[in-house]
């Protein structure tokens, strides 16, 4: 398993509010280190029960001009509006933190790196902000 490392920071903001009843979408606003983001554009939507993992929300990609498959599913964390996924099958480790207020979404990505104790991820992310 690979080290953590210092995760690529994404910083979205929702677009189309209110348009959606139990989808939202996100754009790109910034991102920290020069990497190519997840996608410029996020498809978040809520969990209707269709899968035994039950998380609490669905992530979807742009890709062209297409929504992609369901990425992963964003699970709740001990932290209020912070939810934890992964991508390409436990490769890559995402924290999604949602900020209600100012309608913004920071989306923390560890390339390579991935695992089950949250600890000091969430201590890291929750120092920040």
């Amino acid at each position: 398993m690979a080290t953590q490392s210092k995760p690529t920071i994404h910083f979205y903001k929702e677009v189309n509010k209110g348009k959606f009843k139990s989808v939202k979408h996100f754009e790109l606003a910034e991102v920290t280190k020069y990497e190519p983001p997840l996608s410029k554009l996020l498809n978040i939507s809520k969990n209707r029960n269709c899968a035994l993992s039950m998380p609490e929300f669905w992530l979807k990609i742009r890709q062209g001009n297409k929504w992609s498959k369901c990425i992963t599913g964003l699970f709740n964390t001990d932290f209020k509006n912070i939810y934890k996924g992964d991508v390409n099958k436990r490769t890559h480790l995402v924290i999604f933190k949602f900020n209600d207020k100012v309608d913004t979404l920071t989306v923390y990505h560890f390339k390579n790196y991935f695992t089950t104790d949250l600890s000091k991820v969430l201590s890291l992310i929750n120092k920040e902000g």
